[in-house]
């Protein structure tokens, strides 16, 4: 018996078996031929590979043919494992149309397939990735929008009494200076963008009186404090995240004035007219401290909700050094955002509509920046530090760490200060990737 007869495999697809009577197999390079006058030679342009086409003429045949023929019709469709009779096993996609041929008189118990099949490639066409930086500051600048939209709903010093709205004014500027106190340091030097931060702030702080009126503008000039440059390195953005994450917390920047507090001295710490130095027969729960309350809450949450937003912005715009550094700005933004989120869900609600969802927005901020953290991290090594008591060699230190001696050459890579592999000095730090 022949050899090839022994490689024969019995053919199927999707796992239906077949008889195979005869097989054609097309393939080579699609050509172009261009043929000119007074030109004996045509050029001839390839134009790449073909699609290979595979040509079976099957039957299946038995007392059970019905039922063999109705399996394999019904597998015939889209893509699928074949398996060749002498190519083996190749991934094909059913080519439109087959023909199925019976003659019941003459060749009873059998149907016979003329089966096309065109060989599966992978697939050439561009595929789209998002992009996830841009993702995030897109969500953060929509998150800046919806702030200055739930401060306009939020902030009315119309039939406030008059000490309230001094003291909202007061507190405003004071929020106002702290902000700048924060931005001028990193705007600094910045040529035309340092111009406009200081011309945004200089003209809040001259129309502060009138602009209190106007919450939308206010809303509005505040943010324009909170603007990044266009070209923006990753170590500037850095410093504008870090002035950013200073205010986070405006509650504690600016400190509440004396007509929003009261402080009682303890019984003999101080002047008491009466009873044991408790405030709460002061009164000081009246609807007149509750709207100052909700007013300085809404400015609260508008300084607070920007400077996220522009520290989402910074971020996208840095390149993050270590998987560690990438925890540490997923937890502080996540921090934040259910902070703000938590705070604002258990105010009461502002009489205005505002134009978008606060809540909405900046959901979508946090979510949109995790991704962006997360994917942007996959490939980043998780780094940790390690001191050595004595001298010790590599491969010891890698026992001690990671339980083989696998990563000595690992640590003396990451740790060019090591000038010999059985002396690792001590009192030095080794910069090492974890592996658990």
């Amino acid at each position: 018996m022949p050899a090839w007869l022994d490689q024969l495999q019995p053919a199927s697809f999707r796992g239906v078996p077949f008889q195979v009577d005869s097989i054609e197999h097309t393939a080579g390079d699609n050509v172009v031929i261009r043929e000119y006058p007074f030109q004996d030679l045509p050029t001839v342009f390839r134009m790449g590979e073909g699609a290979e086409e595979i040509k079976l003429s099957a039957y299946v045949i038995g007392d059970d043919y019905f039922a063999q023929r109705e399996r394999l019709r019904e597998v015939l469709t889209g893509d699928g494992v074949l398996i060749h009779p002498t190519a083996g096993t190749m991934r094909v996609f059913v080519a439109g149309k087959f023909t199925i041929k019976e003659n019941p008189t003459a060749e009873g118990g059998i149907a016979r397939f003329d089966l096309t099949f065109v060989r599966a490639e992978v697939r050439r066409y561009p595929t789209g990735v998002v992009n996830t930086q841009k993702s995030a500051s897109d969500k953060a600048a929509a998150a800046k929008a919806a702030s200055v939209d739930a401060f306009e709903s939020g902030f009315d010093l119309s039939n406030k009494p008059g000490w309230a709205a001094d003291r909202v004014v007061a507190r405003v500027t004071d929020s106002v200076s702290v902000v700048w106190g924060n931005m001028s340091k990193v705007t600094s030097g910045l040529g035309d963008f340092s111009n406009a931060a200081i011309g945004n702030y200089q003209a809040l702080r001259d129309g502060l009186s009138s602009l209190v009126r106007q919450p939308r503008l206010l809303g509005n000039a505040m943010g324009s404090l909170f603007s990044l440059p266009t070209d923006l390195s990753s170590a500037a953005a850095r410093d504008f995240a870090a002035s950013f994450q200073g205010m986070f917390d405006m509650g504690s920047k600016v400190a509440r004035r004396d007509f929003e507090t009261s402080v009682m001295p303890l019984v003999g710490g101080g002047l008491v007219m009466y009873g044991t130095g408790s405030s709460t027969g002061l009164g000081l729960d009246t609807p007149a401290r509750r709207q100052l309350a909700a007013l300085n809450d809404a400015s609260d949450q508008l300084v607070e909700s920007m400077a996220l937003a522009g520290w989402v912005q910074a971020i996208a715009a840095t390149d993050m050094t270590s998987y560690d550094d990438a925890l540490a700005l997923r937890a502080t933004v996540n921090a934040q955002a259910t902070r703000l989120m938590l705070r604002s869900s258990t105010q009461a609600a502002s009489d205005g509509l505002p134009a978008s969802s606060w809540h909405d927005a900046m959901m979508a901020m946090l979510s949109a920046c995790l991704a962006d953290i997360r994917d942007r991290s996959r490939d980043l090594a998780r780094l940790t530090t390690y001191t050595p008591d004595g001298w010790e060699p590599v491969w010891l230190v890698s026992y001690k760490l990671f339980g083989t001696v696998a990563y000595a050459d690992e640590i003396l890579d990451m740790n060019p200060h090591i000038t010999h592999p059985l002396l690792v000095p001590p009192g030095k730090a080794l910069r090492l990737m974890r592996h658990d």
